[in-house]
Order: C-alpha cells, then structure tokens, then sequence
C-alpha cells in the first residue's frame, strides 16, 4: 500500500503521511547539518516550507520527530494555513529538508 492510500485509508491524509514521513526524522543526530538544512528550505514550496519552519525549532535531541511533524503539520492545517489537499506532499518535502538537521 502507498503512503498516499494508507492516508487516504485512515482519514486525515496530509497529517497521518506527515506521521510516516516523520519516522525518517527519528535518529539523524548523526547528519545533524542545521545550515544545510535551512538552505534545503528556502527551496521548498510555501506549504512545505511553513512545516519546515514550524517543525525544526522542535527537533531537538530526544525529540519524537514524527510526532513534531504530525502535530505541526495538523495545527497547520486545523488553523488554515496551509492546505489540507496538498498537506501529505507539503510534509514529504518538509522532511527531506528536516532530516539534514
């Protein structure tokens, strides 16, 4: 099953493909490259970038990096603003930028 059909599957689709795509933040301590990561996101497309940003203040060592992005990407959503159609992209881009950190 993809990711968009599991999302699609259990509701929320945008947040719950945040969630997946979130368990790739988990363990990247190691890569940990704030400045590369910040040029990542002046790339991204507006939607992906206001997870970006609302996420990587967050993703500090121990933190759940999958529930930062479900939850950033869900308040972004449930407040307007970014769009809940284009929520589980946005959260994919996001977190190829938010894995460098």
């Amino acid at each position: 099953m993809t990711i968009m059909k599991a999302t699609r599957a259990f509701g929320f689709g945008g947040v719950i493909a945040a969630g997946l795509v979130g368990t790739l933040l988990s363990g990247t301590a190691a890569l940990a490259d704030k400045a590369a990561a910040d040029r990542c996101a002046t790339k991204l497309p507006p939607d992906a970038k206001a997870i970006y940003v609302s996420s990587a203040p967050l993703l500090v060592p121990g933190a759940d990096g999958r529930a930062v992005v479900t939850e950033q990407t869900r308040g972004l959503v449930l407040s307007g603003k970014i769009a809940h159609a284009t929520a589980a992209e946005s959260a994919q881009a996001a977190a190829t930028c938010l894995v460098m950190r």
